[in-house]
């Protein structure tokens, strides 16, 4: 039977399934501080271990000869590489594309196929990597979570594939990391992806902080899960006993950008805003980056604090009027990560350095604070009034020592 009859026969099958599930949920599994999804793919369905990562759009699994051998693997896990071939289900739809990462770099042919998770099962486009550079990666493979707009190889994110056939109850998509962050022993943590549905009345303590999500500027279309930043402001406590701080503002001029990325390890800031960030929480960054201070755990503490001021309309004023400040508020004792310098006693630096001027990546160690909600705010992308919400979390989910 030809793949194209083939795939038709099943389409409408898998399509009725998926529009049945409305609420999707998926437990997350760490591998060596990797947070991961479990889908199957294929008919017979094999199960991949997928890194969720809403800082790129495309789905990507890698093919069989990659899993055995074509590409490196030095992270300890075994892969499982889909088989095309194998599959009575699946069936190239383009040819070779190609993703840049700025931890690795992968391409492949587009493909579609049945994928399935707990009692969901639709049909999915994503990369078959042939290549990739991603030889840490203790997993098959990344679930994309941005837009669509950013997709390559004709393929479509997960979300949105499913938003199209009206298969999830609300067009959003919620996320609990958990309370371990290293590796949870082969089975499901505490953590949870949700597609079609968000979880605050779990998880969150309080009210959500909601943000815009804003265009590129250049092409003028949803990208990334980005939001404008207006200030940012650090205080500490200084040597006198008196609060002191720093703060850079960018509200009235061209905006500063927030990217929320569960892909990132890590809080990086623009060079120049590092130095005054540094300043601002009575730390000394040129020490750091020299090596003449090792940060200790013990300076992480609840006496310094940073917060970034995000635009955001305010509900209760007129129409036109100017936006609210809405506030991330990080403290010191939150942004603990032992194990800097291969010391157990020493804590990674809160903020790296290096973007390009009004860009700031908020990874992991800001995203593991909250629960947090990608809503895309209408079903179809003409429709879309994107945003991200942003809830506290009860405090029998919190991570450990927060």
């Amino acid at each position: 039977m030809a793949p194209s009859t083939r795939y038709a026969l099943v389409a409408a099958a898998l399509a009725q399934a998926a529009t049945a599930a409305g609420v999707i949920e998926m437990p997350i599994t760490y591998r060596n501080s990797y947070a991961m999804v479990s889908v199957e793919a294929g008919t017979p369905a094999e199960e991949h271990f997928l890194r969720f990562d809403t800082g790129s759009a495309s789905t990507w699994i890698v093919d069989k000869k990659c899993a055995q051998g074509a590409c490196n693997n030095y992270s300890g896990f075994p892969r499982v590489g889909y088989n095309l071939d194998g599959s009575s289900t699946g069936e190239q739809i383009s040819n070779s594309s190609s993703i840049g990462y700025l931890g690795g770099k992968i391409a492949g042919p587009g493909v579609r196929d049945a994928f399935r998770t707990g009692d969901a099962t639709w049909n999915q486009t994503f990369l078959n990597a042939d290549e990739s550079s991603w030889a840490q990666l203790p997993g098959d493979g990344f679930l994309g979570l941005a837009f669509d707009t950013i997709s390559v190889g004709a393929t479509h994110t997960v979300p949105e594939t499913l938003l199209s056939e009206g298969a999830l109850a609300q067009p959003r998509f919620g996320l609990y990391l958990g309370t371990e962050f290293n590796d949870t022993n082969g089975q499901p943590g505490r953590g949870a992806l949700t597609f079609g549905g968000s979880r605050e009345d779990t998880y969150v303590d309080g009210e959500m902080t909601w943000l815009p999500v804003m265009k590129d500027v250049a092409a003028r279309e949803y990208q990334l899960w980005r939001a404008p930043l207006l200030k940012f402001s650090g205080s500490h406590q200084g040597a006198d006993g008196q609060p002191a701080g720093r703060s850079r503002s960018w509200e009235g001029q061209t905006k500063s950008t927030g990217v929320f990325d569960t892909g990132a390890g890590t809080i990086s800031v623009p060079t120049w805003d590092a130095y005054l960030m540094y300043q601002s929480i009575g730390w000394d960054f040129e020490a750091i980056m020299t090596g003449q201070h090792i940060p200790l755990c013990s300076e992480f503490n609840s006496t310094w604090s940073v917060t970034f001021s995000f635009a955001g309309p305010d509900p209760d004023a007129p129409a036109g009027s100017p936006d609210k400040y809405r506030d991330i508020v990080l403290t010191g004792d939150q942004l603990a990560r032992p194990g800097f310098a291969h010391r157990e006693d020493a804590c990674y630096p809160p903020f790296e350095h290096g973007n390009d001027d009004g860009f700031f990546l908020f990874g992991a160690p800001l995203l593991r604070l909250f629960y947090t909600v990608y809503d895309f705010g209408g079903s179809k992308p003409e429709e879309y009034k994107p945003q991200v919400g942003f809830g506290q979390l009860k405090k029998e989910f919190k991570p450990p020592g927060i």
